[in-house]
């Protein structure tokens, strides 16, 4: 047997909820990728495809970094994924619900501040970060991954003339 498919297995054992949830996910944008396929709506398929990219974030930041995420911590990145890509562009959230941005604001800094508390709390670094400074560090986080989304919207509205800011007042 391969390696790699033995620890695997021995991981979704351990995080039976996690891994269902993946899977239920994972299934829920596999369906939702076959519709928008079906209907001709491309740019909603490859979000879709990048919405499955991004749910392998956790699993390859356990392995790559070694550390090992809190399932909580796991289940708010899949959450947080689904509801960004799914819910907010293809079921059109950000236009139905006014702050449903705001709300993946305050997940984005969540995961921020848990990333960095694991770090802080690792025996594999040796620094040790006060509350005030893991807080700045958790908000510039969050203001970071904002700033990267604003950046790839407007280059998927420049570059392919989709309507990712939802600026539908200005077209130019």
């Amino acid at each position: 047997d391969d390696p790699n498919y033995k620890s695997l297995r021995q991981e979704i054992k351990e995080k039976k909820g996690v891994a269902t949830l993946y899977f239920i996910l994972r299934a829920m944008v596999i369906v939702v990728m076959i519709a928008q396929f079906l209907n001709g709506n491309f740019e909603n398929f490859f979000l879709c495809i990048l919405t499955l990219i991004l749910f392998l974030v956790p699993t390859f930041l356990e392995r790559k970094i070694h550390i090992d995420l809190p399932d909580t911590l796991e289940v708010i990145i899949l959450l947080f994924i689904f509801a960004a890509e799914i819910l907010g562009e293809i079921q059109a959230y950000y236009i139905t619900f006014p702050y449903w941005d705001t709300m993946n604001g305050f997940l984005c800094a969540a995961i921020g501040f848990a990333l960095v508390d694991i770090l802080n709390r690792s025996e594999r670094f040796s620094i040790e970060l006060s509350p005030l400074f893991l807080a700045l560090v958790a908000f510039c986080f969050s203001m970071t991954i904002g700033v990267l989304w604003e950046f790839f919207e407007f280059s998927m509205d420049f570059f392919f003339g989709t309507d990712m800011q939802k600026d539908t007042i200005v077209h130019a």
